[in-house]
């Protein structure tokens, strides 16, 4: 029996033969071998930090590789936010189909897997599937002819420190990436800003300015970044912000700009203290210029809206009772049966009812639109059948369709349901789409109304109503589109003018979109016709 004794505190063996000294003397030295070989692959794995981009890291990787083992076939995968993969560098010959699971099975576990297969391609018997992660996001395999078996503990070990070194290499590109697309996005919201930013560090130099502030300020961002404020800034802005600074001021400051020609400018300046991550370290500030007459000019325009609203809504309320006086003193004399009655006067009457209803429904449109613009529009909403709605307004319009010998299509889903409503309100919107179609629609021609149920909006569960109106009237052409909405806006050819406000649509786009939610546009083309869309949810 082998016994290990000690003798003068050193250890000798007893009964052991020159052989298996000479064996333990050769592992010793094989390992101490492979030790070397060990160390001698990390520091060429320095090679891969040092590259100045990953398709040299990928190069200096496979020269790595190729120093390990000797494989038949190859492919580098990259993965997408998706889940989907594609190949960065791939020779493999069609006939090898990848397993996506297997390999978000690698990607997961991050571990060096070697896996038998047994496929004859291209002359070659493959026998193993190497499986090498590189981070999060990229995996290279490696078909092989070696067995798994035959794999020695040295090629596993040198496989591992390679996949540990390529997946730091990848996740850190990876977030250099992130980091560099999130630097140019906050570049982009800097320099989109209508403001002028300066950022100071603690000793007061300039780290930062965008566009704006050089445009107001007169600098240079070459010639002022790294700079003190007190010399790369203009001397009255200067003197302004160490006044600032040395008061520790929060409130604005008004910054004049002299004059090169025409008027001053003036500047709102703010200073904040810029919060590192360690929020009890004041790192520097960052200066606000803002343009003072742009915003008293915005602030003035506000005013003159807000008085413009009052000014229609006060009129509009003092023109309503003379009108209702008129038009019932016109329509009293126009149910009068007298013969005497000379027939031009009738026809004045006529003009006159006429003309004031058109200036009543002038003032209710300018009185919705007042109220909907102030915010107090009121809905009355209750759970009601659209389709009985359509019905109702087409039922009304109907002397119009057929004075005009309109072709008139209804298709009104069935089994629809009720949808919760402003009646009052969409039924003013129905009115004006149809109106509005046979208005601007040819006699003898076509006009089609549908309803029917849709899907949900984005982000949400509850399923939709859609009126379409369609008609193959006049349409508009593609440029006129956008003013269909607009306040006052009338695109009709002269042909087709009518008695409208131009009101109507930019009504209607309010009911839908702020009263109920929904949505309302419009299809057209000239001489083809018009289809307009409204949908809302039915709850």
């Amino acid at each position: 029996m082998t016994e290990i004794k000690r003798q003068g505190g050193a250890k000798t063996w007893s009964g052991a033969s020159d052989d298996m000294v000479t064996e333990l003397t050769k592992r010793q030295s094989d390992m101490a071998e492979a030790m070397q070989r060990l160390l001698r692959f990390q520091r060429q794995t320095l090679i891969l930090k040092n590259a100045d981009s990953m398709d040299d890291a990928f190069d200096a990787m496979e020269s790595l590789l190729l120093q390990i083992v000797d494989f038949a076939f190859a492919t580098l995968q990259a993965r997408d936010d998706a889940g989907n993969f594609s190949p960065l560098r791939e020779i493999k010959p069609d006939e090898i189909v990848l397993d996506p699971p297997l390999m978000e099975w690698v990607l997961q576990g991050q571990e060096v897997s070697v896996l038998p297969i047994d496929l004859e391609v291209g002359g070659h018997r493959l026998r193993s599937l190497v499986c090498l992660p590189f981070g999060a996001k990229c995996i290279m395999l490696l078909w092989m002819e070696q067995a798994p078996e035959e794999f020695t503990q040295e090629q596993e070990a040198l496989l591992s420190v390679l996949s540990r070194e390529m997946a730091a290499i990848v996740d850190a590109s990876h977030y250099r990436q992130r980091i560099e697309k999130t630097r140019a996005a906050m570049s982009d919201i800097i320099e989109s800003v209508p403001l002028g930013l300066l950022s100071l560090d603690h000793q007061n130099r300039i780290q930062m300015i965008n566009s704006t502030a050089e445009i107001a300020l007169d600098v240079r961002r070459q010639e002022a970044v790294g700079k003190e404020f007190a010399e790369a800034l203009p001397p009255g802005m200067a003197l302004l912000l160490a006044r600032m600074i040395a008061d520790d001021s929060r409130e604005e400051e008004e910054f004049a700009k002299p004059p090169e020609s025409g008027e001053e400018q003036v500047f709102g300046v703010t200073i904040s203290p810029m919060q590192s991550q360690d929020e009890s370290n004041r790192s520097g500030k960052v200066v606000v210029c803002r343009d003072l007459q742009l915003s008293r000019e915005v602030r003035k325009l506000r005013e003159l809206d807000a008085m413009k609203n009052d000014f229609l809504s006060l009129v509009s309320h003092e023109l309503r009772t003379p009108l209702t006086s008129i038009l019932a003193y016109s329509e009293t004399l126009l149910m009068e049966d007298d013969d005497n009655m000379p027939k031009e006067w009738r026809e004045y009457l006529d003009v006159i009812h006429g003309e004031g209803r058109r200036l009543c429904r002038l003032i209710d449109d300018v009185l919705d639109l007042t109220k909907m613009e102030a915010g107090k529009m009121v809905y009355d909403f209750e759970m009601h059948d659209p389709n009985e709605i359509v019905g109702t307004v087409v039922m009304t319009l109907m002397p119009l369709i057929e004075g005009k010998n309109h072709h008139l299509e209804m298709d009104l889903g069935e089994g629809m349901g009720d949808c919760r409503l402003a009646v009052d309100r969409f039924t003013q919107v129905v009115n004006n789409i149809v109106s509005n179609a046979i208005k601007y629609t040819e006699p003898g021609g076509r006009i089609v109304i549908r309803t029917y149920k849709d899907a949900p909006f984005p982000g949400s569960s509850c399923p939709t109503m859609v009126l379409e109106v369609d008609d193959d009237g006049i349409g508009i052409s593609e440029e006129n589109l956008d003013k269909v909405f607009s306040k006052f806006e009338m695109v009709e050819t002269i042909k087709n003018h009518s008695s409208g406000t131009g009101l109507g649509m930019a009504i209607c786009k309010r009911i839908i979109e702020e009263g109920h939610s929904g949505k309302i546009w419009l299809d057209s083309k000239v001489g083809a016709g018009t289809k307009v869309f409204v949908r809302i949810p039915f709850n």
